[in-house]
């Protein structure tokens, strides 16, 4: 028997013009839900400009119309983002998330789902599930467990309904924002020998686009959760030698080498996502085969 489904009515989208936004939108206006798109920066894709830490904002923005659900995608989008910025990226990921649950209470909105990441749990050691406490080590991991624990409070608290998906490290065609793994599939398109300060040893988690987006879709139409917090991962992680030995198997020729310098980055070898399979039927589908491939086929010009 089939969960029950929660319509989504009229759909936000903050955060439209980022990776994970934008592929969001692509996908419910292709299922044919009537979405409404905002981001900082001006773009014709973009229905309404908003700054998230300026709660003024916010509050027009979802005071204009009511919504049914919100899909808080706009954040700083990794640790590599604005290194040199801490306070910044405290701004936008915890108070821009504060504003718009806020803003959520004041105006009866339906669900809000805020995307996390998984770089909440740290260095912690061995496979993690929701249960084990996070230990951020970077102010942009602290931030997103700060937005996680305000929208905690506001669910207990002011009854607003929240949804908070730990995402793993999103790939895929389309991201913009510099990573190791795209420089990696560059070089190997190009057949261009490249070093990489990176030890064999160190643990990827990635996650392909569209089941990052599944996850999401999935949450926000569940009927009844009694969770909170989701991790959205593939599960085992990967050693960066293994996408390294995936990338040579697909682009043969290609020279890859991690020189081990750096020592080696304690990260979870796994992370569990049982608990989203088990409440709204979250399953991966894209192997890391085939979506470093489509990446590496998205990156030939």
């Amino acid at each position: 028997m089939s969960n029950p489904v929660r319509p989504l009515g009229r759909v936000l989208v903050t955060g439209a013009s980022g990776f994970v936004g934008a592929a969001l939108v692509d996908r419910l206006r292709a299922d044919g839900a009537e979405v409404t798109t905002s981001d900082i920066v001006e773009d014709e894709a973009i229905d309404f400009v908003c700054d998230v830490t300026d709660f003024g904002q916010v509050s027009s923005l979802l005071g204009n119309r009511p919504f049914e659900t919100v899909f808080h995608c706009g954040a700083v989008s990794g640790p590599m983002v604005m290194a040199d910025r801490p306070l910044e990226i405290w701004r936008i990921n915890a108070t821009g998330t504060a504003n718009i649950l806020e803003a959520a209470r004041n105006t009866k909105t339906g669900r809000v789902l805020v995307c996390s990441t998984s770089e909440v749990y740290g260095d912690l050691d061995g496979t993690v599930d929701e249960t084990v406490l996070p230990k951020p080590n970077s102010v942009y991991a602290a931030s997103k467990l700060a937005a996680e624990q305000v929208a905690q409070a506001y669910a207990a608290e002011h009854a607003v309904d929240v949804v908070i998906l730990r995402l793993s490290w999103i790939y895929g065609p389309g991201r913009r924002t510099p990573t190791m793994l795209e420089a990696m599939l560059k070089s190997a398109n190009g057949r261009m020998p490249a070093q990489f300060d990176a030890h064999p040893d160190d643990m990827t988690h990635y996650l392909y686009i569209d089941d990052a987006i599944s996850g999401l879709l999935d949450a926000a139409e569940a009927a009844e959760l009694h969770d909170v917090v989701f991790n959205i991962s593939a599960g085992s992680g990967v050693p960066l030698s293994r996408i390294v030995e995936m990338i040579a198997e697909l682009r043969p020729g290609s020279e890859l080498t991690l020189n081990g310098m750096r020592s080696h980055v304690p990260c979870p070898i796994g992370i569990d996502a049982a608990r989203a399979n088990d409440a709204f039927g979250f399953r991966p589908k894209v192997s890391l085969r085939y979506g470093l491939e489509a990446t590496l086929q998205s990156l030939i010009k």
